[in-house]
């Protein structure tokens, strides 16, 4: 195991694992570090591969509401009650709110590699975040998880596809769409990562094949092995940062940053 290739897949696990919790787009990021530093990133089926990272980080953090929901979307399909009505009708938002992400994902797959990945326009992209985080830095919701409409869901749903354009942050675009329904902060935020789930695990399976080609070439084994758990850990801490900052208000830092960011690689690349 080579010493420089292990540290470039710690570093981009470091990198996926930070920034696909956060609204500052991970696909964004690993571009970014692609033009500035040289540094040679795999091809998409990386970014899904150690995206499901940041998954199991969610099932973690996330476990106690994912497993009440789960059983009593179970126990409403073999004998609806009331009592279960409330995680079937979450659940089935869940399902309509990623029929937009997938039906894009399959026509625009080639696409998101290509020309819309080029730094300028990354550039953009991450302008339109930090604006979209900018307006919605003082809301502050009242609507509950049975409160949410299916109109919020398509929503949210439609602005969840706008993630497969590098620098548009999908965990971002499902917050302010979900905030700007008057949804409650924590629970904007819940939904969002919630709608990543079946997306993430979409992907993964609609990539399975290219992804156990990347791991199966020679040496490469422990390298996306060691990017994964990397990724894991600092997704975790991640979550919990974004969970803190979202419940008091501060997604103002996160526009900041993006701003920031966007002026840079806007100027630098008509340099």
């Amino acid at each position: 195991m080579e010493f420089f290739e292990l540290l470039k897949y710690i570093i981009l696990g470091i990198i996926q694992g930070a920034t696909e919790p956060l609204p500052v787009s991970s696909s964004g990021h690993l571009r970014i570090v692609s033009y500035f530093f040289g540094l040679d990133v795999p091809d998409l089926h990386f970014e899904i591969f150690v995206n499901a990272a940041s998954l199991v980080a969610v099932f973690i953090i996330y476990r106690k509401d994912l497993l009440e929901l789960i059983a009593g979307t179970l126990n409403y399909i073999r004998k609806p009650k009331e009592y279960d009505r409330e995680p079937f009708r979450f659940t089935m938002l869940l399902v309509i709110g990623t029929i937009p992400a997938v039906v894009a994902g399959l026509f625009l797959y080639d696409f998101i590699g290509g020309e819309i990945a080029e730094i300028r326009n990354v550039g953009f992209a991450l302008l339109i975040t930090a604006t979209a985080l900018w307006l919605i830095r003082n809301l502050s919701g009242h609507k509950k998880e049975f409160q949410i409409t299916i109109f919020d869901t398509i929503i949210i749903g439609l602005a969840q596809t706008l993630a497969l354009a590098p620098g548009i942050s999908r965990s971002g675009a499902t917050i302010v769409a979900a905030m700007a329904r008057k949804i409650e902060p924590a629970v904007a935020l819940k939904f969002s990562f919630f709608l990543s789930i079946p997306v993430s695990i979409g992907s993964l399976v609609f990539d399975l094949q290219r992804i156990y080609e990347a791991i199966t070439a020679p040496g490469m084994l422990w390298y996306y092995l060691i990017s994964f758990m990397v990724a894991l850990i600092v997704s975790y801490y991640a979550i919990k940062l974004l969970i803190n900052m979202v419940t008091r208000g501060k997604l103002l830092y996160f526009a900041i940053y993006c701003f920031t960011i966007a002026g840079i690689l806007i100027i630098s690349s008509f340099m």
